[in-house]
C-alpha cells in the first residue's frame, strides 16, 4: 500500500478538477523529498491515491488516481471536549484519542485549567496538536482526518455547542448522583445515536458552578468512571475505549 501524507487544505491548489490535477506545498513536500519519492511514484495524500507528475523544490504536482480505500474509520462521530492539560499530558491525550477513534477534538479552558494562553499562544498550541493528531492518524492507519478545533472557553462556547450532539457524556468525579455508564451506553444503543461527545476536565477538576451548568443542559448524562479518581489523561483513554467498544460497530 502506498504511503500516506496529510496535507493541510490551505497547502493544496487544484489546477483542474476535471483532470484531477493538484499541487501541494508545505512540510509534507519536504517529507516526500527526503523519502526520495520521484515522478510516477504512487502516494496517498489525505483521502486520495495520487501519482507524482512533477517534483519541484517547494511543491509537488499530483494526478488524483482514485479515492484511498477506507481503513480504521469509526462508525460513530465521537467528539472529545478536553480541558487543556499541561505539556506532554495533552500531547498524549491527543495521540491516544485519535488511535482509539475520536473524530473531532475540542480543547477548552475552564476555571481550573492550569495552562494559560493568549490568543497567539492558543493558535500555536492548536497547530502543534493538529500535527500530533495527523501523525497519530498515519501511525494507526486511519484514512480519515481528525480535526483539532480552536481552543475555546467552556462557559462561552462549549455550553452552546453541546446541543449539536445526540448525547453528551460528562465525567464528573464530585457528583453524588451519577448515571451508570453502562446504562447510558445501553440507552445510546437503543436510540442508535451516532453523534456523541464526551467531556473531561482539567487536572484540578471542574469548578462546582461549571459542573452545575453542564449538568443542567439537555442531552447531558453525568457518569461515574468508578470509585477511583482518575487523572484527566487516564479518564480520556478509559472513557473513549469503553464508548468505542460498545458503540463502534
Amino acid at each position: 500500500m502506498a504511503r500516506r501524507f496529510i496535507v493541510d487544505q490551505k497547502d493544496i491548489r487544484y489546477f483542474s478538477k476535471e483532470e484531477n490535477i493538484m499541487e501541494i506545498r508545505g512540510k509534507e513536500v519536504r517529507h516526500i523529498q527526503v523519502l526520495r519519492y520521484d515522478v510516477n511514484n504512487m502516494i496517498i495524500v489525505n483521502e486520495y491515491v495520487c501519482k507524482i507528475k512533477q517534483m519541484h523544490s517547494s511543491s509537488i504536482v499530483l494526478e488524483i488516481i482514485s479515492e484511498a480505500k477506507k481503513q480504521g474509520e469509526p462508525n460513530i462521530n465521537l467528539t472529545l471536549y478536553i480541558a487543556l492539560l499541561k505539556g506532554e499530558k495533552m500531547d498524549l491525550v491527543i495521540q491516544k484519542a485519535v488511535e482509539l477513534g475520536a473524530k473531532t477534538i475540542i480543547p477548552f479552558i475552564s476555571v481550573n485549567t492550569i495552562v494559560k494562553l493568549d490568543e497567539k499562544g492558543k493558535i500555536k498550541r492548536k497547530d502543534k496538536l493538529q500535527i500530533i493528531a495527523n501523525e497519530a492518524c498515519k501511525q494507526c492507519g486511519r484514512t480519515d482526518l481528525v480535526e483539532i478545533k480552536d481552543i475555546i472557553s467552556l462557559e462561552k462556547d462549549i455550553l452552546f455547542n453541546l446541543k449539536d450532539h445526540s448525547l453528551n457524556i460528562f465525567a464528573y468525579e464530585n457528583e453524588k448522583i451519577k448515571e451508570s455508564l453502562h446504562d447510558t451506553l445501553e440507552y445510546a444503543k437503543k436510540k442508535e445515536y451516532k453523534n456523541i461527545s464526551i467531556i473531561v476536565g482539567p487536572e484540578g477538576g471542574f469548578d462546582f458552578e461549571e459542573a452545575k451548568l453542564i449538568k443542567q443542559l439537555d442531552k447531558v448524562k453525568c457518569v461515574s468512571l468508578g470509585s477511583r479518581v482518575l487523572r484527566a489523561e487516564t479518564a480520556v483513554i478509559d472513557l473513549i475505549s469503553i464508548v468505542m467498544y460498545e458503540l463502534d460497530n
